[in-house]
């Protein structure tokens, strides 16, 4: 295979006991081994610093990447990376070195001075190293321009962390930040005490602490990944990844390729951590992700094949909601605006910010999706079947926008595809046989070369043929350094998100939602007028005279609401079912997303109730008084309320079930039938049946109605005709303060109870498509 290493600087930091800074690149020594030391006589690269032997060790430039070993030093050498810091003697042999990984040397006391540091990268773009000395008794790190250091990301904090002065040491503590800190690749919990030549990580920014200065610096490069023995087993021990090994370098645009059920899908979620569920390992830039997700997360941006945007809003509208979720809450709205401007312009959108997305063509749609996810400024970029369902020449544009995106903006990006068309512009491809097998990874032209064909669709004909056998064949030619294993860390804690504050974003966002969404609002609220119209058409002249035709008339008052109820919901949450998915992996709180789609539908329901009992009492009338007050309109608006919320809630436990709006329809005449059944009112229950009444709404809303209607008092049609026959007194229906407001607190517990259903069942979401 063709080396492509040269595309990237290889560049080796290092920091001597005196805190002086020496960067260099290895490829511009133009030499196969490089020797270092404290010696100048036989070393190239010279360490002054009592702790490092006058020949300590050696840089291999090999066609698998740069390898180090130790040529018998004192006090050796210490490898420090995802797997752990080990010590490497003249006896460990050679090893391979990662995008991320630190070389220490560290004296055995402190007669010998401090340690020494050599930072290894992989970069196409690298900032500069600059200093802030010390001493110095506090010094704040953010991106506000208040701070002493100043970093530049998105998923910064305007305070992130400090650093402070106490007694005699400097101590590290992480100010609430959004995203967290790391200290020699660990998260930090809390405080830690720092020492000369600690590591401090935040995004995609690098700080060295030392005893005289904070040496810093950010890059705007993309992240380099290591894949290694990825296996996935499912159901019955059906394994769909078979012993993955792929090497995604920095800034790199890579497509992951195949047939129908090759596992292209479940690869990119794999290896993008937010698929747990597999054995193996990814180094992100050297950092093993599954133990520090909850940092990484924040550099990482996720395009699933569904578009993750909302129709019903404008472009800007749709990604200032999105910012506001993403962005650490004190990112200020012009801040926000900066960004969105930014983002519009890489994605080729402006001139549509202001335009609704459910106007803009398919392949818009896409690019819009692609927007949302850079708000955050991620490193690493995952897209599944982004160019699904567009014609060619849109496939053709979006997979140039990727790739400029890829080179211009500093992002590594990784799409699923199962189209040929437009590979000649990604970096590398992975082609995937059935079963989860790598049967190629490398560039086109190297592609053609391995499977003998001038034609890339003659690949997946012979790939489908012999899987198992391409696969064996290409690990046969391209061995790779395993990833050492160290011992498992303590599981970090997961990162706390202001759930209040993306309830009032998400409750904010919402009412947008369906106040643009006229044809449907005007449905909603045109709906309780007909149907109280219809009411008065079948409604007899003695309702609320006779017991027939009240209780008649009030149950079907009661099925309207349970139906407006259930309309307003059952399509809500299976409709956005793809954006739900995307921000759940991004920490947005269920019960927050819950919570606001609860307080929008209520704030509709009372609209829906007042007006549906202000029509009913005009064509039909209302009870001349209540129970709670003189007018009764107050008691049958709450009871029809809270029917219609109660609907709702259970509306949304079947919209938070199934997966699609079809399917949810499908299930509403089902519920709508139990409601009849089991409402008392058409059939006198009995054992089973009874007890199945009182988890209904019809039910406890009936009651309410007939209670308030005084139904008790009113004359039976039989009683006209046989005056002595007596009515009986039916204690579901009486006409009593504690019995009305139990019936409410019934069907308000039933809204909670819904509430909480909902939002446990929205835990699977995290599932789809796995």
């Amino acid at each position: 295979m063709e080396d492509r290493t040269g595309e990237f600087n290889r560049k080796l930091t290092v920091m001597d006991g005196e805190s002086r800074v020496l960067e260099l690149s290895l490829d511009d020594l133009h030499k196969e081994r490089i020797f270092w030391g404290r010696d100048p006589g036989h070393n190239d690269i010279v360490i002054s610093s009592p702790a490092v032997s006058r020949l300590h060790g050696k840089f291999k430039i090999a066609s698998q990447g740069i390898l180090f070993a130790d040529v018998g030093s004192t006090n050796g050498t210490y490898l420090e990376n995802a797997a752990g810091k080990h010590l490497i003697h003249k006896n460990s042999g050679y090893v391979l070195l990662r995008d991320g990984d630190m070389l220490r040397v560290q004296p055995p006391d402190e007669r010998q001075g401090n340690s020494v540091l050599l930072l290894y990268t992989e970069s196409m773009q690298e900032g500069k190293w600059q200093k802030y000395a010390l001493p110095a008794s506090r010094i704040a790190i953010g991106r506000g321009s208040e701070n002493d250091i100043v970093l530049q990301h998105m998923g910064i904090s305007r305070k992130h962390a400090v650093i402070e002065l106490k007694v005699d040491a400097y101590f590290v503590s992480d100010c609430q930040s959004a995203n967290g800190v790391l200290v020699n690749d660990n998260i930090l919990n809390g405080t830690c005490r720092l020492r000369d030549k600690d590591v401090i990580r935040i995004l995609n920014s690098i700080l060295i602490f030392t005893n005289s200065g904070i040496y810093y610096k950010s890059s705007q490069q993309g992240v380099s990944l290591r894949v290694r023995n990825m296996n996935k087993v499912v159901g019955k021990g059906k394994q769909i990844l078979h012993d993955v090994n792929v090497d995604i370098d920095s800034n790199e645009f890579v497509a992951i390729v195949g047939g129908s059920g090759a596992g292209k899908s479940t690869l990119m979620n794999a290896i993008s951590g937010f698929d747990r569920k597999r054995q193996g390992t990814v180094l992100f830039s050297g950092l093993n992700l599954d133990e520090n997700f909850s940092v990484l997360k924040s550099l990482i941006g996720y395009v699933p094949q569904q578009d993750i945007i909302y129709e019903n809003l404008t472009l800007n509208r749709m990604l200032v909601y999105t910012a506001k979720l993403k962005m650490p809450k004190d990112t200020s709205k012009v801040e926000i605006e900066k960004r969105i401007h930014d983002v519009l312009e890489m994605v080729e959108l402006s001139e549509h910010q202001n335009t609704y997305i459910r106007k803009l063509s398919g392949g818009q749609k896409k690019r819009a999706s692609i927007a949302v996810e850079l708000l955050a400024d991620p490193s690493l970029f995952f897209l599944d079947e982004p160019t699904s369902g567009l014609d060619p020449g849109t496939e053709k544009k979006l997979m140039g926008t990727l790739s400029r995106l890829a080179k211009s903006q500093g992002k590594t990006i990784v799409m699923v595809t199962h189209t040929t068309q437009s590979l000649d512009l990604c970096d590398k491809v992975i082609f995937m046989g059935q079963g989860g097998r790598v049967c190629f990874c490398g560039t086109c032209q190297e592609a053609k070369m391995f499977f003998d064909t001038d034609n890339l669709v003659d690949i997946y004909n012979e790939m489908a043929a012999q899987p198992e056998e391409w696969a064996a064949q290409y690990a046969g030619c391209v061995p790779l350094e395993p990833i050492g294993f160290g011992e498992g860390k303590e599981a970090p804690k997961k990162r706390k998100f202001s759930g209040i504050r993306q309830f009032f974003i998400l409750t904010m966002r919402y009412a947008e939602i369906m106040k643009n969404d006229l044809p449907r609002l005007a449905l909603l609220f045109l709906q309780p007028i007909l149907i109280a119209l219809l009411l008065g058409i079948v409604a007899d002249d003695r309702v609320f005279e006779i017991y027939e035709s009240t209780k008649s008339i009030l149950f079907a008052l009661s099925c309207a609401g349970i139906w407006i109820g259930l309309f307003n919901s059952i399509q809500e949450i299976c409709k956005e079912r793809a954006v739900l998915k995307r921000e759940y992996m991004g920490n947005m709180k269920l019960w927050s997303y819950t919570l606001s789609k609860f307080v929008v539908q209520m704030v509709v329901g009372v609209l829906q109730a007042a007006i549906i009992v202000a029509v009913f009492g005009a064509v039909i009338g209302l009870p001349e008084k209540g129970i709670l007050m003189k007018n009764s309109f107050p008691e049958m608006f709450v009871t029809i309320w809270l029917t219609i919320t109660s609907s709702m809630a259970l509306g949304f436990i079947i919209s938070a079930f199934v997966k699609s709006g079809d399917k949810a329809m499908a299930c509403a005449p089902f519920v709508l039938i139990i409601q009849l059944l089991f409402s008392g009112i058409l059939f006198e229950l009995k054992g089973a049946g009874k007890k199945i009444a009182y988890a209904t709404i019809s039910k406890w809303s009936v009651e309410s109605l007939g209670s308030i209607a005084d139904l008790n008092s009113l004359t039976m049609k039989m009683q006209e005709e046989l005056p002595g026959i007596e009515h009986e007194f039916q204690e579901i229906f009486e006409f009593a303060k504690k019995h009305l407001l139990s019936n409410w607190t019934i069907l308000a517990a039933m809204v909670a109870i819904c509430y909480v259903i909902t939002a446990l069942m929205l835990r699977n979401v995290a599932k789809d498509g796995r």
